[in-house]
C-alpha cells in the first residue's frame, strides 16, 4: 500500500485538452482515497521548483502527495523530490537516458509508471521494483458502460481522433466499396468549434468539447485505433502503449479496428482479445464487415472493462 496525504494538481497551470483527462483521474482519486487535491497557481509551481534546483527542501509533509506528470524527462527540473510520489503517464526515454532518470527520481518514495513496456525495460535496468510501480492508465468511473442501457447507432463509422494513415487509408477504401455505409469525417470549424460532417458535406456533430466528442462515439459503430508511434510518425523512441482512447471508445459501444505491435502493453491490455492487429486489406474487410454484422456485445465488453477504470486501478495504489 503507498500511502499519500493528496494530489498536487496542475489544473491552475494547464489548459491544453490532454489534461483534461488527467483532471478527471485526480477527481476519482480524491474521490475514492478521500484525499484532497491542491492546485497551486504558476508562481506557486515557480516557486517550488526553484527550491528544488537550487536544492532546498519544499515544506515537509507527513506522507507523501500523487501528481501525474505527462512525459518522463531524464532531468526532473525541480518537478518532483522527496515527498513526490510521480505518476509517468508517457515515457519514450532512450535506455542511455536511463540512469539519469533513476537518479533525478532518486529522492522520490515511489515513482508509478503507466506503460508497462517502459516499467519492464526499467525494471531490466536496475531499477527497484519495491520503488517503481507499474499502475496502468484508466477509464473514469464516471463513463462506466451498463450494457443494458439503449444505445442509438445511427454512424457506422466517424473518421475521427489520431488513427494511423494506414487505416485511414484501408477505411477510405472500404467506404468506396461500400457505398450504403454512413460515415462522418473531421471537416472545417463552424463557429470557431470543431464538427464532423457526413460524405455529402453536410454538418452532423459539433466535436470541439471532449463531451461532444464522447457523444459522437455513443453513436457510433467501428472506431479506428492505433498506439502512438504506429504509423502516425510520433517520435515515441519505440515504445507504444495502449492510451485511454481506446477504453473510451469501448464505453461508448463502439468495436475497434486497430494497428498495434506486440509488446507487454499491448499484452497486458490484451488487445488480441478485442481485435487482431490489422496489416492489410483484406483483414481489414474481415473485421469491419464482422462487426457490422451484428449489434456489439455490450455485456462482454463491460466484463473487459470492469478491471480498467480508475476505482478498480487505484485499488492497487
Amino acid at each position: 500500500m503507498i500511502n499519500v496525504s493528496g494530489i498536487l494538481s496542475r489544473r491552475g497551470v494547464k489548459h491544453r485538452p490532454s489534461w483534461h483527462l488527467v483532471f478527471e483521474w485526480e477527481d476519482e482519486i480524491s474521490r475514492v482515497l478521500g484525499i484532497p487535491i491542491r492546485a497551486p497557481w504558476r508562481v506557486g509551481w515557480g516557486v517550488r521548483s526553484l527550491l528544488r534546483r537550487v536544492g532546498a527542501k519544499c515544506p515537509r509533509r507527513d506522507l507523501p502527495v500523487l501528481e501525474f506528470v505527462m512525459i518522463a524527462t531524464a532531468d526532473n527540473r525541480g518537478r518532483y523530490g522527496h515527498r513526490s510520489v510521480p505518476w509517468i503517464i508517457d515515457y519514450f526515454l532512450p535506455d542511455s537516458d536511463i540512469p539519469a532518470f533513476l537518479r533525478s527520481t532518486a529522492l522520490c518514495p515511489y515513482v508509478l509508471i503507466s506503460s508497462r513496456e517502459a516499467y519492464e525495460r526499467l525494471i531490466a535496468h536496475g531499477a527497484s521494483p519495491e520503488k517503481y510501480r507499474h499502475l496502468p492508465l484508466s477509464l473514469p468511473d464516471r463513463y462506466r458502460l451498463d450494457p443494458d442501457a439503449p444505445m442509438h447507432k445511427d454512424i457506422d463509422l466517424a473518421l475521427v481522433g489520431r488513427p494511423s494513415e494506414v487505416l485511414l487509408d484501408f477505411a477510405r477504401r472500404y467506404v468506396d466499396e461500400h457505398p450504403g455505409l454512413n460515415v462522418v469525417v473531421k471537416g472545417p470549424k463552424r463557429g470557431g468549434h470543431m464538427w464532423v460532417y457526413d460524405l455529402g458535406g453536410n454538418p452532423v456533430a459539433d466535436v470541439d468539447s471532449r463531451e461532444d466528442y464522447l457523444a459522437l462515439l455513443r453513436r457510433s459503430r467501428l472506431f479506428l485505433y492505433s498506439t502512438p508511434g504506429v504509423d502516425d510518425g510520433k517520435p515515441t523512441g519505440g515504445f507504444s502503449q495502449v492510451t485511454p482512447r481506446l477504453l473510451e471508445a469501448l464505453a461508448c459501444g463502439c468495436l475497434p479496428l486497430m494497428r498495434y505491435p506486440d509488446n507487454p502493453d499491448t499484452r497486458w491490455y490484451d488487445l488480441p482479445a478485442l481485435c487482431p492487429s490489422i496489416d492489410t486489406y483484406e483483414q481489414f474487410v474481415r473485421e469491419a464487415d464482422r462487426a457490422l454484422s451484428a449489434p456489439a456485445d455490450l455485456h462482454a465488453i463491460a466484463e473487459y472493462l470492469a478491471p480498467r477504470y480508475t476505482s478498480a486501478v487505484i485499488s492497487n495504489l
